[in-house]
């Protein structure tokens, strides 16, 4: 492995901060030494899973109850510049209902907003919450029954016009992510291109409150040339790996300058500086935010952790960007996990 270096991406002089500030000092810290597991403020221990809702795919309900067997692969995500939301005066309480064949989330202003289907999942609806469960003919080497993931009701996402739309979010655990996530680069034809981004949080804790995804070009504290996803939430939620083919994760928290941390691929430090690699064009996404993480030092774990691992928990707005020697690639919808026009987030384990 080449020698650590710092990142500070999406910065004119993303490469020469790398090799100047390194990762040698972080190295010796002892902060490191957690038996090869990384740990959120110090706890040693992985968040504990919460459940909430999950959202539909596209203005039109799909099926959430049991989904016949023989289902093909993870649906391919589609956008629509505007999911259909239904709104007026409703006598229905707040909460999940049944409708048709599945079910949809009626809203305090009388909104209701479809609760996502997922071929080889089945939604149970329990305590006021929506949750995925496999089907025994699931594709994601899940154990039949065996818990999948959340709908989470009160998220809007950026569409390609520009506007924002109530199209919910799907929490997922990280093996039917990891699937989804392969189906989706097998249908990319350019290899430049072969990159996603499934959300790296853990949006559970949030059912109470929204949650937004939305894009602009002023990532990296306010550069205007970096394009970037970012995610606003309210109170402190984990940062998980989304990357399939990671080679572990490197947390950088100290004398970043424009943000208060970064994640990275360590396979990154080994790539080309000047392009995106094609073959492991996912393990140049940066992870970045500001406000407090619970990690207070850097933290360095090189070896394959599985999707889903904790890194850190942030506290504010976390943005994800393809940052390469100083120059972003575009990152719209397009470039989102989506079950239609659901977003996918990534549930910790």
């Amino acid at each position: 492995m080449e020698p650590r270096q710092r990142v500070v991406a999406g910065l004119t002089g993303v490469a020469a901060v790398l090799i100047v500030v390194g990762l040698t000092a972080v190295i010796l810290d002892p902060g490191f030494a957690h038996d090869g597991k990384a740990t959120a403020g110090g706890t040693g221990t992985t968040l504990a899973r919460l459940s909430s809702p999950p959202r539909s795919p596209s203005p039109t309900v799909r099926p959430s109850l049991p989904l016949a067997s023989g289902s093909p692969g993870t649906p391919t995500p589609t956008l629509s510049s505007s999911p259909t939301v239904s709104s007026g005066p409703t006598e229905q309480p707040a909460g999940f209902a049944p409708q048709g064949d599945g079910f949809v989330y009626y809203a305090a202003d009388g909104s209701t907003i479809p609760v996502a289907a997922v071929a080889g999942l089945e939604v149970r609806i329990e305590s006021g919450k929506a949750h995925y469960y496999a089907l025994a003919s699931n594709h994601f080497g899940l154990a039949t029954d065996s818990y999948a993931g959340d709908f989470m009701p009160l998220v809007t996402m950026g569409q390609a016009d520009g506007s924002s739309a109530e199209t919910g979010g799907i929490v997922l655990a990280g093996a039917v992510v990891t699937k989804m996530i392969a189906d989706k680069l097998a249908s990319i034809p350019t290899d430049a291109d072969r990159w996603i981004v499934a959300l790296p949080l853990d949006i559970r804790s949030s059912f109470a409150s929204t949650v937004d995804v939305s894009f602009d070009q002023f990532g990296l504290a306010g550069w205007s040339n970096t394009s970037r996803v970012v995610v606003r939430f309210s109170g402190s939620l984990p940062v998980v790996e989304a990357v399939p083919t990671n080679g572990g994760f490197h947390v950088l928290v100290e004398q970043l300058g424009v943000t208060a941390w970064q994640v990275i691929d360590p396979v990154r430090l080994g790539l080309p500086p000047g392009a995106i690699d094609p073959a492991h064009a996912m393990n140049q996404l940066l992870v970045y935010g500001n406000g407090s993480p619970s990690i207070k030092s850097d933290y360095i774990f090189d070896g394959k952790v599985p999707v889903g691992q904790l890194m850190l928990t942030a506290s504010d707005d976390v943005s994800v960007s393809l940052v390469v020697n100083g120059q972003s690639e575009v990152l719209g919808p397009d470039k989102v996990l989506t079950v239609g026009d659901v977003p996918v987030f990534v549930a910790s384990s």
